[in-house]
């Protein structure tokens, strides 16, 4: 895989990263991919991740 290639990042892995109570192996993991220069969101992800926050 390019090291330089675009990562789309679905609303769970922005979920896992921000939420308190998740598991923390995958906090870890979500946390390191949202690190990553090269990420692609929609704006679809971005209202689902807000409702879910909102609702947490």
């Amino acid at each position: 895989m390019n090291a330089n290639a675009s990562c789309f990042l679905d609303t769970n892995i922005w979920l896992y990263a921000f939420l308190k109570k998740a598991d923390q192996a995958k906090a870890k993991i979500a946390k390191s991919l949202i690190e990553r220069e090269e990420i692609v969101i929609s704006i679809q992800v971005i209202n689902e991740v807000c409702v879910n926050l909102n609702d947490y």
